[in-house]
Formats: C-alpha cells, structure tokens, sequence
C-alpha cells in the first residue's frame, strides 16, 4: 500500500510538473497565429514574468532544476506575449524592459540575502497572478486574443497539484490553487460566453 502511494505521488508530481510547462505556451501560439492580443491583461502578464522569476532564481539557488527550469521557461513563454503585447500597444516598452530589469536584480539579491524568504514573495506573487486576467475578463466583451486551451490545462494543472499537495501534506502547493481552480474555471467560461456572443452578432448581421 506504502508503495502504491509512493508511485501516485511520483505520477502526480510528473504531471503537474509537466503540465506547468506546457499550458502556457497554447496561449503564445494563439496569440502570434491571430496576431491579436485583445482581451489579455498586460499587468498579469508582467506579474507572470515576476512571479516565475523569482522562482526560477530560488530554484537555481536551491540547485532545484525542475523548479528553476519550469518556471524559466514559463518566463520564456510570457515575454513572447509581452512582446506581442507591446507590438500591439498595450503594453509600453519601458515598462516591460523597466519590469524584468527591476524584477531580475530584485530576485538575486533577495536569495543572497534570504533564499526562504524569495521563494515566499514567488509564492504570492505567483499565485495571484492570475487575478488580473481574471478582472480583465470580466470587464471584456472581446476575449479574442485570450486562449481557451490554455486555461483548460490550467484548470487541469492546478487540480494536479492540488492532489499532489494533499498527498505530501504541503499547504503551500495546495493553497494557491484555491485561487487559480475558479479562476481559470471562470475565464474559460468567459471566452466561451463572449465567442458564442459573437457568433449570434455575425449571423444576426448577416
């Protein structure tokens, strides 16, 4: 019995760790194959770029390389859609250029003082994260840039590690999750909402 325990969590663990570094990137190919950025929050974005940032410094401090190296490629993935974002104009260079700087420099001085403490602020920032684009949604009539896809993996991802936190009892992994399941819940109901709005509108005109 131990053992069939010890092999779920190494499942769990293996697939949330996967699932981390791939719903993102569903996101990136829409945005880049519609060429449109609407709907998206630019300030969830820079809070997405801090929050794996910071994670992925602690992790290389921790010489965690499934920690640093999911979250360097989640930075990865959301400076494509900042990139995107200033292409399109809503987001201004600067600000970007002034975030990862500023975010950078933060996060390894933060671990050379107290590598506990960044790996709490990666915590709650990247657990919040997702809020903005939660409050985006909600005031959008046009989700046309945001990904469907990626907020299913989502969805899927955070019931993963929900499971995985509960069974290695770590309120950490678990917490957080609290916030992203009805986020992620809420924003994929939304684009379906707002795309069948759309629809009727262009049958309606036609």
């Amino acid at each position: 019995m131990h053992n069939a325990w010890v092999a779920l969590q190494n499942v769990l663990g293996i697939v949330a760790s996967t699932l981390s570094m791939l719903f993102i990137w569903p996101q990136v190919i829409h945005v880049y194959h519609r060429n449109t950025v609407e709907g998206l929050s630019p300030t969830g974005a820079l809070q997405g770029i801090c929050g794996s940032t910071l994670w992925s410094v602690y992790g290389l401090s921790q010489c965690d390389v499934a920690v640093g190296g999911s979250n360097f490629l989640i930075v990865l993935a959301i400076a494509l859609l900042a990139r995107a974002m200033v292409k399109h104009g809503t987001l201004p260079a600067s600000r970007l250029y002034v975030t990862v700087f500023a975010i950078t420099a933060f996060a390894f001085v933060c671990v050379s003082i107290s590598p506990g403490v960044t790996g709490f602020i990666a915590f709650v920032v990247g657990a919040s994260s997702v809020l903005p684009q939660t409050f985006t949604s909600a005031k959008s009539d046009d989700l046309s840039g945001v990904s469907l896809p990626t907020y299913v993996l989502l969805f899927f991802t955070a019931v993963a590690w929900s499971a995985y936190g509960v069974i290695v009892k770590d309120a950490l992994v678990v917490l957080p999750n609290v916030v992203v399941i009805p986020c992620a819940i809420f924003i994929g109901a939304k684009i379906i909402r707002t795309r069948k709005a759309n629809v009727s509108t262009l049958v309606d005109v036609a």
